[in-house]
């Protein structure tokens, strides 16, 4: 299929909605899952640390194979790959469902997170690849973070809901239809021509970058956990020396899974630095303040949520009402305008740190969902075209390996500030770091060449 006799696809297309549907999957998932893992526990008989596995056994797949997802996107096709992934993840998420034993789980949800990395890189590249008119892949981009913010602000709610009602079993059961109908959605796979581009496969990349990756993020979840410092310091320094092994061979490969010269595009570089930023002070945040609440205000697990949840409000209105009329002013002014706004949200939290300040925490929260929805819909859509369309599932790939690790850097250091023995000076240091994360955002966009911006 080429450009020419390719069909004119719109975002609300057949396509466009398994876009959205396989985003919303990854979304869903996370965040619905969370209110049942204290009875998966005690059904399961888990032991101590066991619960904690059916977590990190997903985010760790997931955070290390995205590069390995992209790369081979470009390689066998977005639609295939994407479709692969999809129905790779409703049956991992059957099979989670029917899990007699803690261990078994936890090997399912190692199953969820690699076909998650497949499904998650593809998300992206596929609207870099099947919109051409520019509003239509503006609109789609837009529309992702609608579906993520509504995502975050059901997922909780439903997964008490499910848990309460039905059982845990049924938390996993509720991605299925939406991960088959995006399967069935997505349209005909990519003609092998994919194949041509990539005749030679990089095997030591993948392997160094792959397990460099696993080592890295591994020793990233370990440094948020009262266990052995050796082994923490061992897989951290193992993982950055088996990163610097895999630049090592792509800059000699000849066919790199990363080729090194795509940093030098400057929309790529900012993209996959400002998305690291992202995940680590927004989703760091949201784990920071779960713990807080409920360790330094005493709040129930439901009524933390039902306080937070104005970030996913902030997210889903700014989508719909901000962004559209944002989008047409540039990826720059967004950059600028979400990051100001996410770092003024953020600083306003340094008013609640005591449960009198519950309302300055739900204002707060919603300022700062509203502000990285609209930059973070903006570095989406630069990480999904600034390689072009032949590479998009690569730089989609990179962008959300930055994101992953960002966002596991941000829980393993936020995480001590949660611990510490003052709870106000914890929440006041990493108030600080977040709001130096949306600021490092902004000053990475005031660097960018205005050349580069779509």
């Amino acid at each position: 299929m080429t450009l020419i006799d390719a069909p004119v696809r719109t975002a609300w297309s057949a396509r466009g909605w398994a876009i959205y549907l396989g985003w919303i999957v990854i979304t869903l998932d996370g965040s619905a899952l969370n209110l049942a893992l204290p009875t998966i526990a005690d059904e399961l008989q888990a032991p101590e640390g066991g619960i904690a596995w059916a977590v990190d056994a997903y985010t760790l797949p997931l955070a290390s194979l995205l590069l390995l997802g992209g790369s081979l996107g470009d390689w066998l096709g977005a639609e295939r790959l994407f479709r692969i992934g999809a129905i790779g993840f409703a049956a991992a998420s059957v099979a989670c469902a029917l899990s007699p034993s803690i261990g078994l789980l936890i090997a399912c949800r190692a199953a969820q997170g690699v076909f998650a990395a497949l499904l998650l890189p593809m998300v992206l590249a596929l609207i870099g690849k099947s919109f051409e008119d520019a509003g239509h892949r503006s609109t789609a981009v837009n529309m992702i973070t609608v579906f993520g913010g509504a995502g975050m602000a059901v997922g909780p709610f439903l997964g008490g809901l499910l848990t309460d009602t039905t059982g845990w079993r049924a938390v996993f059961w509720l991605t299925v239809p939406f991960a088959i109908a995006a399967a069935v959605l997505v349209g005909a796979a990519d003609l092998p021509r994919a194949r041509q581009n990539r005749s030679h496969l990089d095997l030591a990349g993948q392997l160094t970058g792959t397990v460099g990756l696993v080592a890295l993020v591994a020793g990233l979840i370990e440094v948020g956990r009262d266990t052995s410092p050796t082994l923490t310091w061992a897989l951290l320094a193992g993982g950055v020396a088996l990163l610097a092994v895999f630049v090592l061979v792509e800059h000699r490969s000849r066919a790199p899974m990363m080729p090194l010269g795509v940093f030098r595009s400057p929309g790529l570089s900012g993209a996959v630095a400002g998305g690291f930023a992202f995940q680590f002070g927004a989703y760091g945040l949201q784990f920071f303040l779960a713990v807080y609440l409920q360790a330094a205000w005493g709040v129930s697990a439901l009524t933390g949520g039902l306080l937070l949840a104005s970030y996913a409000i902030g997210v889903v209105l700014a989508s719909l009402f901000a962004n559209p009329y944002l989008l047409s002013r540039g990826t720059r002014q967004m950059i600028l305008v979400g990051s100001v706004a996410a770092a003024a949200g953020t600083l306003l939290l340094l008013g609640a740190t005591t449960a009198e300040g519950w309302r300055v925490l739900v204002i707060a929260q919603f300022i700062i969902g509203a502000g990285t929805a609209v930059y973070s819909t903006a570095l989406n859509k630069r990480a999904s075209t600034s390689l072009g369309a032949g590479s998009a599932g690569l730089a989609s790939g990179i962008y959300n390996t930055a994101r992953q690790v960002g966002q596991s850097v941000g829980i393993a250091i936020l995480g001590t500030f949660a611990a510490f023995a003052d709870a106000r000076t914890g929440f006041i240091a990493a108030i600080i770091l977040i709001t130096g994360c949306a600021a490092a955002i902004a000053v990475t966009e005031l660097r960018t060449r205005a050349a580069t911006v779509s």
